[in-house]
Order: C-alpha cells, then sequence, then structure tokens
C-alpha cells in the first residue's frame, strides 16, 4: 500500500496488519473529520486537514525514528475515538478545556470494533496500546515533545512553509526514546511556529467562538432528538452536517447566521465583571524542545533567555480563560 501524504511523501506500507487497520471503516472514516472542528458556514473552513493524514503522519514518523511495534501501532489508533468535529464535542461533552474526551473513550472505541478484535487476535494489550506505557517517542505532557505534537505542527497549512519542513525533521534524533533537536536554529524555529500558531488560531477568541457556537448547534440537534449522542462517533462531518441541514429549525438558523456573520474584528474580550456572549476555558499550548548540545541535552529555555520567560509565562498560565462580547 501506498499512501501520498502532503508533507511526508509517498508512504508506503508493507505491514499486512497496518494495512488492515487502514482500510477498516473507522479508520477510512477519519478522512471525513476535520483536524480543525470546522463547521462549513466558517471560511476557515478551506484550510483543513483531517484526522487520517494526521494519523499516518505521526505512524510514519515513529516508524521513520525506529520506535518498536506497539508505540507505531499506539500512533496509529490515537485519535480514532475523535468524534465529528473533533475538539468542538469537548465543549460538548466536557468543556472543562482539557480538550481530552475523545482520549477518555479511547479503550471503549476500539475494544468494541473491528479493528480490537483484529488486534486482540494478533494478541496486543489493548490497554497497553491505549494507556501510551512508556510511548515518549509518540506523547509527552507539555512541554515536551513527540510525533504527535510535531506531525500536526507541521502539518497545519497555516504554519510552516513546505520548505522548511524537512530541514525541521532532518534537525531531529532520538535520545533517551524522546524527540530532540540537534540545532538550536531549527528548534528555535519549530517553537516559535507552533507559539504563533497557539496564539492566533488554536486558541485564539475568534477561532474558538466558532467551535462554542457549533458546539451549541450540536448540542440543540441532541437535545431535540435530530441524532443520538453515538451518531457522532459513528458518522463524520459530513453526515452530521446533513443532520444540521435537515433539521434546521429557527434557533439553528440564528446559530449559523450567527456563525456566517462573525467578524474577526468584532470579536473582543472583555472583562469577567462585563456582559459577555462567551465564555470559555481553553488549553494554552506551548513547548520547550530538547536540544543535542555536545554530548548534553538542554533546553531551548536553558539557552534562550526570551523562551524562558515565555515558559516562565505558560506555567502560571496553563489555560486561557476568555470572556468574549460579539460587536
Amino acid at each position: 500500500m501506498i499512501i501520498k501524504d502532503k508533507i511526508w511523501g509517498e508512504i508506503e506500507i508493507k505491514d499486512k496488519l497496518i494495512e488492515e487497520i487502514i482500510l477498516d471503516k473507522d479508520f477510512q472514516r477519519m478522512k471525513k473529520i476535520s483536524q480543525f472542528g470546522i463547521f462549513k458556514h466558517s471560511f476557515l473552513f478551506g484550510i483543513e486537514f483531517n484526522r487520517f493524514e494526521h494519523s499516518v503522519g505521526v505512524y510514519y514518523l515513529l516508524k521513520k525514528f525506529r520506535a518498536n511495534e506497539e508505540e507505531r501501532l499506539a500512533g496509529l489508533l490515537h485519535d480514532i475515538s475523535h468524534g465529528a468535529f473533533s475538539h468542538v464535542l469537548d465543549i460538548v461533552f466536557a468543556d472543562d478545556g482539557n480538550e481530552e474526551y475523545a482520549d477518555s473513550i479511547l479503550l471503549e472505541k476500539i475494544s468494541d470494533s473491528n479493528i480490537g478484535r483484529v488486534l486482540k487476535k494478533s494478541r496486543y494489550d489493548l490497554v497497553k496500546i491505549v494507556n501510551n506505557c512508556g510511548h515518549t517517542m509518540l506523547d509527552k505532557e507539555l512541554p515536551d515533545i513527540a510525533a504527535d505534537r510535531i506531525d500536526y505542527m507541521l502539518r497545519d497549512p497555516l504554519g510552516m512553509n513546505p520548505q522548511l519542513i524537512r530541514k525541521v525533521t532532518d534537525s531531529l534524533v532520538i535520545k533517551n526514546r524522546e524527540f530532540v533537536f540537534n540545532n538550536s536554529f531549527f528548534a528555535n524555529l519549530f517553537a516559535n511556529h507552533y507559539y504563533n500558531l497557539n496564539k492566533n488560531v488554536w486558541s485564539s477568541v475568534f477561532w474558538t467562538v466558532n467551535h462554542k457556537i457549533l458546539a451549541d448547534i450540536i448540542g440543540l440537534i441532541i437535545d431535540r432528538g435530530y441524532a443520538k449522542k453515538e451518531d457522532l462517533f459513528l458518522k463524520n462531518d459530513e453526515q452530521i452536517t446533513k443532520i444540521i441541514e435537515k433539521n434546521r429549525d429557527k434557533d439553528i438558523d440564528k446559530l449559523i447566521e450567527k456563525m456566517k456573520s462573525l467578524d474577526y474584528h468584532k470579536t473582543r474580550v472583555v472583562p469577567k465583571k462585563d456582559k459577555y456572549d462567551y465564555r470559555w476555558k481553553k488549553k494554552n499550548r506551548f513547548i520547550d524542545p530538547k536540544i543535542l548540545i555536545g554530548d548534553r541535552v538542554k533546553k531551548l529555555s536553558d539557552i534562550n533567555p526570551e523562551w524562558k520567560l515565555k515558559l516562565e509565562y505558560f506555567k502560571k498560565h496553563p489555560y486561557f480563560e476568555y470572556y468574549v462580547k460579539l460587536k
């Protein structure tokens, strides 16, 4: 099997088990699950990428850097429990700012699936795969980097340009089972791109207002019986959009019109005491890449005083809390 990837080029899949998983309907469903959770009525819709691309990309990175088979499987499957519109469902079902609802149901999702049965037949321990037991190349707590974080940052259409991606990945090495840069210039470059994407896109006021409105729409279609909760995890963005369009009532229409009329310049953060239209808590993503200097590993904040100050702010503010007024 050959998969043509936007950033990694041709990815050859020789492993029959991996091929079987990728061809499974649950995995294929991720082709129509936006990484960004963007509704069609938002002008941002055209810049998306999907969970399928990202999952295969994480698998590719782990294989390229010689992670063990179990960790590569964990990377391939780490997003398969995402429902329609991805992190929008965190607002619908958790709304605690952590964006971890899909992770919390990952074991259940895989265990009850054909993929789970295939893995059990091949004598894999689903708990070890799902709980990332020792999978430090796949995922680490912020502010460290790992394959998941590396792929979605490089893949973001508003992130790094294609000419830099290869240079960045060529500067990565594995030390003590984690990703480390061997070049401080590219560590700085990667960290700053990540910082800007978090500030201006992932955790921005405008972006998250879109998510909040879509979460309200999804809440309505569930409350009014137009769809069931389980539909959100069995269907994709396109299918749920059709359900919304089919059942548009005055309340849903009002929310869609609000989304369509959103203006970046007419959304403003106000003090908590003021009257506001939306409030939310949002995870503040910030990284501090490790760098191999000689035979020692240092963090970017150890050699860059400006980054150290930013990291100190991040530690004090692991979440954004916004109170937003629409003009």
